[in-house]
């Protein structure tokens, strides 16, 4: 596998902390600490609209299955749902003490999840006005997963502890411990299994029922940041200090390595027909390659 450059641009001014391709591949949006966040075409990369209602920085974005809704969450502690096309806000939801720091639309889009580092989950029902907050984690919780069937969800965050819900009773399922401080980022796969990456730079996988470990390895440049599944195989696209990187999990080694020479890499997003990689970081630029078997 090669990851081969298609695009640099200046997305935001300051650090640009999330990206997402449409669900056709024709658009792409970031967002960023200057609260906005911004739809570009692909392949031109050229700014088409903007979503401006936050106050304060844009750290999550999702969209939903049929390509007609987004959802964002910032360190204005409010949630905010935009119609895709028109960038018009629909709902605008509170109920966080603290930074809003991940989203996610369930696989049907008849819910939506975002978290927070107050410890706290919000589901948001499609259509409502509100949204049901309530504690769960005792810290950051930084990334939220739904299982291919949208049955259960994944939380995980700072305390390293991983909570696993039902989603037909929104309970509290299983619970675990992921290896090392925290579970940066955990993400369910297409047969079920669990995804867990590490602060320290490990990866974990758990079995889909009992969530027992079945695999795992260690990265010395450590994928502790975002990460996306390519499609159509088993390789994860990861930001990594410095940099990206693509791991096969079946052998649990780095297939692809590139270096950016930029501390802050943050968010990713890989496209549904798994052939463009994006990532955004502390320059405020946006990255985009080409994925080539």
């Amino acid at each position: 596998m090669q990851l081969n450059p298609l695009a640099e641009f200046k997305a935001h001014p300051r650090h640009a902390q999330a990206v997402a391709f449409s669900n056709d591949g024709s658009e792409l949006v970031t967002t960023g600490m200057d609260a906005v966040a911004h739809v570009w075409s692909v392949p031109e990369f050229e700014s088409l609209r903007t979503m401006e209602s936050h106050e304060k920085s844009v750290n999550a974005v999702d969209l939903s299955p049929d390509g007609r809704l987004a959802i964002t969450g910032s360190t204005d502690r409010k949630v905010m749902v935009w119609e895709w096309d028109s960038c018009e806000v629909l709902h605008t939801m509170g109920g966080y003490r603290n930074t809003v720091a991940a989203a996610a639309f369930s696989p049907t889009g008849d819910v939506a999840v975002t978290s927070s580092y107050d410890g706290k989950i919000g589901f948001w029902d499609n259509g409502s006005d509100t949204m049901d907050v309530i504690t769960s984690h005792p810290r950051n919780v930084t990334s939220v997963s739904f299982s291919p069937d949208g049955d259960m969800l994944a939380t995980a965050g700072l305390g390293n502890v991983v909570k696993v819900w039902n989603m037909e009773t929104r309970e509290v399922q299983n619970e675990f411990e992921a290896p090392g401080q925290a579970a940066t980022n955990c993400l369910f796969l297409p047969d079920g299994t669990l995804c867990c990456l590490t602060y320290e730079g490990r990866i974990a996988i758990y079995t889909s029922e009992s969530h027992e470990l079945r695999s795992g390895g260690s990265f010395d440049d450590a994928p502790s940041g975002s990460a996306a599944l390519i499609p159509g195989t088993n390789s994860l696209f990861c930001s990594v200090r410095g940099g990206v990187m693509v791991i096969d999990l079946d052998s649990m080694t780095t297939s692809v390595q590139v270096n950016t020479r930029i501390k802050g890499m943050y968010g990713v997003a890989v496209s549904q027909d798994g052939r463009l990689a994006s990532v955004v970081s502390a320059d405020g630029k946006c990255r985009v390659w080409e994925i080539v078997d």
